[in-house]
């Protein structure tokens, strides 16, 4: 099985991330993620790093680094993380993982926080992630203003 090469994103993904958007449940347009990966890209609190097989984009992961309030350090949150749905079961999301998690204990960081929905179409990557070792410790909540 031919491995997946991680590497950060790039202008030149903007048509892959905007379809990893779509497929992830978050309606966008190219020119809205144009506008979105300017803003994150140009934060360096921010990462976006994509996985490629056979020369395409088949996943993502969004990271953002925080500060805790709670206690001493730094923590990077997966904000946004998605693999194509017909390149599943490869290895690929957790390759994409293991890069954020490595990129962390670089920088000396040693908890990674994940959003993902609640959602019934959520239910395998809830499965993923607690087979990646995650549990689940909060419940956030959100209001449209």
């Amino acid at each position: 099985m031919e491995q997946a090469i991680i590497r950060d994103a790039n202008p030149g993904d903007l048509t892959a991330l905007t379809l990893l958007m779509n497929e992830l449940g978050y309606p966008t347009l190219f020119e809205e993620m144009k506008e979105r990966f300017s803003k994150i890209s140009a934060n360096s609190d921010y990462k976006t790093i994509v996985a490629i097989l056979n020369d395409e984009v088949v996943g993502m992961a969004g990271l953002a680094k925080g500060i805790f309030y709670e206690k001493n350090g730094h923590y990077p949150r997966v904000l946004a993380f998605v693999v194509k749905q017909n390149s599943r079961g490869k290895g690929i999301g957790k390759a994409l993982l293991n890069t954020a998690e490595s990129l962390a204990k670089e920088l000396g960081i040693t908890t990674v926080l994940i959003n993902c929905g609640n959602r019934e179409e959520r239910e395998q990557a809830h499965k993923f992630y607690y087979k990646m070792g995650y549990a689940v410790k909060s419940s956030g909540f959100v209001k449209q203003l």
